[in-house]
C-alpha cells in the first residue's frame, strides 16, 4: 500500500515515514501543498496523511483540488487544532479521518490500516456495477451518479450517504446511524455534519426534480415516497 505523507516540519516527517516504513507501507513524502498536488497527479495513493497546517496555509482550502487530482485517495488529516468544532470541519471539508497531534504512532497506523479496512470491505461489498432507483443511476465503479440524464457531480461523503440509501430504498437510517457508517464517529451525535451533507446532497439530487431523499425529524432518512 502506498501513502504520502504532506508534513512541513522535517522531525515530524523523517518520523512518521520511518514508522510508516517499519509497518511495511511504502511511504513518500512532500512539504508545500503544490509538491503534494503534484505528486497525487503522477503517483496513485492509497492514503494521504495530511497536516492541516502547510507552510501556514490551511490544507482544507485545497481539499477540492486534492480530490480532484486523486478521488480515490483516502485522506486522514493530522492537526494541533483537537476541538470538536475543528474534527467537523475537516470531515465536512472532504477528510476521512482526524487525529490531533500530539499523537501517538501506534494509533496513526491503526488509522490508517482501519482506513483501507473499510475501503476493502465496502469494495466487496458492492455486487453489481451499476445501482438504478427510479429516475436515478449510481456507477459503482466510477462513482459517477446521474438523475434522469443529467450528471450530479458529488463529493466523496454525498455519494456514500446516497449509495447507502439508493441500496436500501424505504429503510430509515438515523443520524446515529449516518454517522457511524459514512464517518465512522457515531460518538459525536451533537454535530451537524449529516444535517449539512443531507442538504447539500439534496441540492444538487432533487434540483429540478421531485423530491427523492426525504426525512422526518427524530426519526432519520429515507429514500423513496414521504
Amino acid at each position: 500500500m502506498k501513502i504520502l505523507v504532506a508534513e512541513d516540519e522535517p522531525k515530524v516527517r523523517n518520523f512518521i515515514k520511518k514508522a510508516l516504513d517499519d509497518a511495511g507501507f511504502v511511504t513518500d513524502t512532500v512539504a508545500e501543498i503544490l509538491e503534494l498536488l503534484t505528486s497525487l497527479k503522477s503517483t496513485p495513493y492509497d492514503i494521504l496523511v495530511l497536516d492541516r497546517l502547510l507552510k501556514g496555509r490551511d490544507s482544507l482550502d485545497f481539499l477540492s483540488d486534492i480530490r480532484r487530482s486523486a478521488s480515490g485517495t483516502k485522506v486522514l488529516i493530522l492537526s494541533a487544532l483537537s476541538d470538536v468544532e475543528d474534527k467537523v470541519k475537516g470531515l465536512t471539508e472532504g477528510a476521512d479521518d482526524y487525529l490531533s497531534k500530539p499523537f501517538h504512532v501506534a494509533e496513526l497506523i491503526a488509522r490508517i490500516r482501519a482506513m483501507l479496512r473499510r475501503d476493502e470491505q465496502r469494495k466487496k461489498a458492492i455486487k453489481d456495477t451499476i445501482l438504478v432507483f427510479e429516475d436515478l443511476k449510481i456507477d459503482l465503479e466510477t462513482q459517477r451518479v446521474y438523475r434522469g440524464n443529467k450528471k450530479v457531480d458529488l463529493t466523496g461523503k454525498e455519494f456514500r450517504i446516497l449509495y447507502l440509501l439508493a441500496r436500501n430504498p424505504g429503510q430509515i437510517f438515523s443520524k446515529t446511524s449516518l454517522l457511524d457508517q459514512v464517518w465512522d464517529m457515531n460518538h459525536y451525535p451533537e454535530s451537524n455534519l449529516v444535517e449539512v451533507t443531507i442538504a447539500n446532497l439534496r441540492s444538487k439530487i432533487d434540483r429540478g426534480f421531485k423530491a427523492m431523499i426525504q426525512s422526518r425529524r427524530g426519526l432519520g432518512y429515507w429514500l423513496g415516497e414521504p
